[in-house]
């Protein structure tokens, strides 16, 4: 994907536009450019010559505790910049960086489910002292779906869960799909990839139902998140999960 920079996501609770910190400071003196996917979780695998990024909402908790379980000291995982990583070892800049892609139509709706109807959802240390203009814990699908569509909502200032994948994979040498963990396990030397949130199983387990993210569309929402995310949908290839809803 392109590697140019571009608009940049929240990092860590705090809008783009927020101050620099005294980090950020001292590698922007050193050069270094700012990319959208400078604050997220990078496991270097020296062994595969691989560097994965974690894509929030996309299996990373999952992903990233099972490529340390199977590689263990030659898996090296890291929240900095892929520029220091390569700055600090530049045989690294040779690794293939490699992140999920996932269908922006379910990456959406459990991001909604984990961060704003989920206990630990807005308001909780998660989000540290940062609040979004008109977004509210224990908001409806609908209303988030609106709201993404707001100036408060834009990807210039989005939380990582909710940010653009499109602007997070420009740098990734190479995106495989969250929808066959079978195959990007294969692609890592492992057997299987366990989903540690797995929304179905969870359901099963308490004795709930569980609904598809698909049956939480309706017309209006359907219609708001693929304005939002018309960018993903075209780059990445996805369209919507079944018969799109006309009511």
């Amino acid at each position: 994907m392109a590697s140019s920079p571009t608009s940049c996501p929240a990092r860590r609770g705090r809008s783009w536009g927020s101050s620099l910190t005294a980090l950020d400071k001292l590698n922007v003196t050193a050069g270094a450019q700012r990319y959208p996917d400078d604050d997220l979780v990078k496991v270097v695998l020296l062994d595969l010559k691989m560097i994965w990024m974690w894509i929030p909402k996309v299996a990373g908790s999952s992903t990233s505790k099972a490529l340390i379980g199977a590689y263990g000291d030659r898996a090296i995982a890291c929240d900095i910049p892929l520029d220091l990583i390569w700055r600090l070892n530049p045989e690294f800049r040779s690794f293939e960086v490699v992140a999920f892609r996932r269908n922006p139509y379910t990456r959406i709706v459990s991001c909604w489910a984990s961060k704003l109807v989920a206990k630990h959802g807005v308001g909780a240390p998660y989000l540290g002292k940062t609040r979004y203009e008109g977004l509210r814990h224990g908001m409806s699908f609908g209303e988030f779906a609106a709201w993404l569509n707001t100036p408060a909502g834009v990807d210039e200032h989005a939380d990582q869960h909710w940010i653009s994948q499109h602007l997070l994979l420009q740098r990734a040498d190479r995106t495989l799909p969250f929808e066959d963990l079978a195959a990007a396990a294969a692609e890592f030397g492992l057997a299987r990839l366990p989903r540690n949130n797995d929304r179905a199983l969870s359901a099963a387990r308490k004795g709930e139902e569980y609904l598809p993210p698909a049956a939480h569309y309706d017309a209006r929402s359907y219609a708001d998140i693929t304005r939002r995310f018309a960018k993903d949908l075209e780059v990445l290839g996805y369209d919507f999960p079944g018969e799109p809803p006309t009511t």
